[in-house]
């Protein structure tokens, strides 16, 4: 009977915060915002030992809830990125949304090659400093102007919308892309594999996003043979945060829509071009026509 009450008092203490006093020798009281429970040990070891394991579950709720106060500081990750609802507790780590306990549940649905699902406050050991800061830097704001750029209002799901209509837009929005703001380089797997290495070495995270979710290959070859791969060209260049991002996507699938049997650009904009010139990579005048490009700079590879 004991250890079932020891068993009440922690999961309570795992869905609030609460404290632990000491009454007598053997006795102590557990106290949770909805009411107090009091234990009474069979040994002084016995209490030692329970005592101690509440007061760790204890610390480990207030280290949780501090994620996700810090996840929510960043004011777009105060609402469910796909569905609106207040102070969503739980994540996708890979596509860097904050979600609602009933959204998480459809995303779980959609596998993990989609949506790696985590809880703000239960997933502890996952919610490393740079996956908290690579939720401010991307977040439900970076994150929707790509997946939900072109989201019908027909199609937009609300707090009180089913299980099924929140299947049905999930689906669209992430395994389909149906949504998304396309990458000018959409449907060219070299040119979007060059320009992931050039982006992998900067800052902006929500390039890298759009060319991974558009078909760039997270492992792609560099050509530098000291930097093999997007992640290792990120770590030379100090880009923690584009590590992070990478390694959570090593085997993200790329959105594919097969609805009406095509994909159509929702908007157009002037291509730019990359080119590689020995193991370095650079960004030429995005005036430069790419037809010219080649012959006056020569052919890919090492120089």
């Amino acid at each position: 009977q004991q250890d079932y009450r020891l068993g009440i008092g922690i999961t309570y203490i795992e869905m609030n915060v609460g404290n632990v006093k000491e009454v007598d020798r053997r006795g102590f009281d557990l106290t949770t915002p909805y009411r107090i429970f009091s234990f009474s040990a069979d040994s002084d070891q016995e209490k030692e030992e329970w005592v101690e394991a509440m007061q760790q579950s204890i610390a480990e709720a207030l280290s949780n809830s501090e994620v996700a106060e810090r996840i929510w500081a960043a004011e777009a990750n105060r609402f469910c990125a796909d569905c609106g609802s207040p102070k969503p507790d739980w994540a996708s780590i890979n596509l860097c949304v904050v979600i609602c306990k009933r959204c998480a549940g459809e995303h779980r649905g959609l596998g993990p090659g989609i949506t790696k699902v985590r809880s703000l406050k239960m997933d502890r050991k996952v919610w490393t400093e740079e996956l908290i800061e690579l939720f401010h830097q991307i977040g439900n704001a970076v994150a929707n102007q790509f997946w939900a750029a072109n989201v019908p209002p027909s199609e937009a799901i609300a707090p009180s919308s089913s299980s099924q209509e929140r299947r049905r837009f999930l689906i669209a929005k992430y395994r389909e892309g149906k949504y998304r703001r396309y990458h000018p380089l959409f449907g060219n797997q070299e040119e979007l594999d060059r320009a992931l290495c050039v982006a992998v070495t900067t800052s902006d995270l929500a390039e890298t996003q759009a060319l991974l979710f558009c078909g760039a290959a997270v492992t792609c070859a560099t050509g530098d043979p000291q930097c093999p791969t997007p992640l290792a060209l990120a770590e030379k260049s100090g880009q923690r945060l584009q590590m992070e991002f990478l390694l959570h996507n090593r085997t993200s699938e790329t959105p594919r829509l097969e609805v009406g049997g095509s994909e159509e650009k929702p908007y157009s904009v002037p291509l730019p071009s990359v080119t590689h010139n020995g193991f370095l990579y650079k960004t030429p005048s995005m005036a430069k026509p790419i037809g010219e490009r080649k012959g006056q700079e020569g052919t890919w590879g090492p120089t």
